[in-house]
């Protein structure tokens, strides 16, 4: 049976439908610019909704090719944008205060890596990122319960907020004493590292539920697609402060270098900015912007319910994330979701290795200012490619690509010292060539997280589409995060070091001894000092000696990675193919609360 519409409907504004050969409609207006609720195609009376997730959309049997007659949708797109506009900019500020202790968490593997730490202890500290792994945990917590004269988002959003501005400014000093003060940093205060930035991170993986629930409802319905942009516009601002600004003004070689001198200021031992500072301003700033929310900023709680989810209870939240779980399909998708990234969780590492080798983390950090415009373009750029009908196949075509790029930057860090300048620095060169590896790099990894998302935007059942595309993110996410964790551990681990002295003699004078074999004894304590434990680590410097690889297991890890790689694919080709031939039947819940 054919399927004939005679007009389409934007806002209640009719438009004349019209055959196209291609069996395909084309929009010739933006995408996601309005809801499925705003826009309809009328077939004998009924009203059925299309989505305008992409550009074409397919319409079984039979399919026309929309116009309008004159230019009164774009006016109506224009007049809609500027109507959300204070509130997109108020999303966007929402997030890029989350990016502040979200950037300032990931800054610290750089500066504890200048610091010669461990990689045991830099893969207990990256325990400290696993809360936004973790959050649909407790995501049906912060969506069920709430205080309704609040309002259902600020409920959250303003005591998470008073709480992260509280604790930098009372962490701040203590932070400030461990990293800048403190000569060694010690196993102890590793933990309190982690501990101190997990609790801020929790608070932002939490403020960010609230957020995101809150653009679904302070945006119209026709500009809420713009919440996923105001995410990806201010948390990545936020982390690019609270990230590479931070690591370049708190470096003292950076300030003393650039940043004093233009303002004829004396050089110091410490950067123009001190991490107490830093965390203090922005505690302040949490302070502050939040009570503004909290006293002017009204929320207007929707009285509609548009899906399942939103009448469910916090009891039946959790036991739909658990019938989803149970799918076969989603079964096979999460075996493939949690071992997928293993081949490249060696790639955590490079950034920490080329700091070992003597690269600065304040150069390693200004390389994300040409990269980052480049990661935001990129998903533009190659959508055209990934919105293909088997997106699958798209992610495993290009998994070779990718275990290529993570065995060129394991190559490169290999290769680093033959750049290094008779001074110790590095030249413009290798820095071009590391922002092309990181680039190439950037292309596969892109490329396979955007058909991933498109793969789960298919089979999600949309009546609980909310809670569906969360949980596969949250898999998707820890499938990321343990195999860097368990990369840095594994690498401390197998490696092996001694403790090297350039010149005993000058060493020796430098210590004082009582015995008359005294020189032999130093001898032994240098040459039996394997750096295998913290004690060892800090009696090789005390010994004007430095701890250097016999064998650096980050080589030996990448290999084995790579063929683990390899692997990979043979073993998943069948099991891609089998998830890309399941119908939408496969995917879907047969609800029982």
């Amino acid at each position: 049976m054919k399927r004939h519409y005679n007009k389409l409907t934007v806002d209640n504004i009719p438009f004349k439908l019209k055959r196209n050969k291609n069996s395909k409609i084309q929009m010739n207006f933006q995408p996601d610019s309005y809801s499925t609720d705003n826009i309809a195609l009328i077939e004998n009376g009924n009203n059925e909704s299309v989505s305008l997730g992409a550009v074409e959309i397919d319409v079984e049997d039979e399919v026309f090719l929309f116009s309008s007659e004159d230019e009164s949708l774009k006016s109506v797109h224009n007049n809609t944008i500027k109507k959300d506009l204070c509130n997109i900019v108020f999303l966007i500020f929402l997030y890029f205060l989350q990016g502040i202790p979200l950037g300032l968490t990931g800054s610290l593997p750089f500066i504890l890596g200048s610091r010669n730490v461990s990689y045991a202890d830099q893969g207990t500290f990256s325990f400290a990122f696993w809360p936004f792994a973790l959050k649909l945990l407790w995501a049906p917590i912060v969506d069920s319960i709430f205080i309704k004269k609040i309002g259902r988002r600020k409920s959250w959003l303003v005591p998470m907020q008073y709480i992260i501005g509280i604790l930098m400014i009372l962490f701040s000093n203590y932070v400030h004493q461990l990293l800048e003060i403190n000569q060694t940093t010690t196993r102890k205060d590793i933990y309190s590292l982690t501990t101190i930035f997990f609790i801020l991170t929790f608070f932002a993986a939490t403020q960010d539920i609230a957020v995101d629930g809150w653009g679904l409802t302070i945006l119209s319905k026709e500009n809420v697609s713009w919440s996923s942009t105001c995410n990806s516009v201010g948390q990545t601002a936020g982390w690019f402060v609270g990230n590479i600004v931070f690591l370049v003004v708190q470096s003292a070689n950076f300030s003393n270098s650039y940043i004093r001198p233009f303002f004829s200021l004396p050089n110091q031992q410490f950067g123009i900015v001190t991490v107490e500072d830093f965390m203090r301003f922005f505690g302040l700033v949490f302070i502050v912007t939040t009570t503004c929310v909290f006293i002017f900023k009204k929320e207007k709680e929707t009285e509609s319910v548009d899906s399942l989810e939103d009448t469910l209870t916090l009891k039946q939240t959790y036991k739909l994330v658990a019938q989803i779980v149970s799918l076969p399909s989603v079964k096979k998708l999460t075996l493939l979701l949690l071992t997928s990234k293993v081949a490249f969780g060696i790639q955590s590492m490079v950034y920490l290795k080329l700091i070992e080798k003597g690269v600065s983390r304040e150069s390693l950090g200004l390389l994300a200012i040409p990269l980052t415009p480049f990661e935001i373009v990129l998903p533009l750029l190659i959508s055209r490619f990934t919105n293909g009908p088997r997106p699958l196949t798209i992610f495993l075509n290009t998994y070779p690509f990718r275990i290529l790029s993570s065995s060129l930057m394991v190559l490169w860090v290999y290769w680093t010292p033959s750049f290094r300048n008779s001074d110790g620095s590095y030249g413009l060169l290798f820095f071009v060539v590391c922002i092309l590896i990181n680039a190439f790099n950037s292309i596969w990894n892109t490329t396979q997280s955007v058909t991933m998302m498109s793969f789960f935007t298919r089979i999600s059942d949309k009546t609980v589409g909310g809670t569906y595309m969360t949980l596969l993110n949250t898999i998707s996410n820890i499938g990321s995060s343990w195999p860097s964790t368990v990369s840095l551990y594994i690498v401390d681990l197998f490696s092996v070091k001694t403790c090297s002295v350039d010149d005993y003699l000058n060493a020796f004078k430098n210590k004082i001894f009582n015995s008359s074999n005294s020189y032999k004894l130093f001898i032994d304590m240098i040459e039996k000092n394997t750096c295998s434990n913290e004690e060892m680590r800090i009696k090789c410097l005390k010994l004007n000696g430095k701890c250097e690889y016999k064998i650096d297991a980050f080589y030996i890890l990448g290999f084995i990675f790579a063929l683990v790689g390899l692997l990979w694919i043979v073993y998943f080709r069948k099991i891609v193919k089998k998830l890309q031939s399941y119908q939408k039947s496969n995917w879907k819940l047969n609800f029982s609360f």
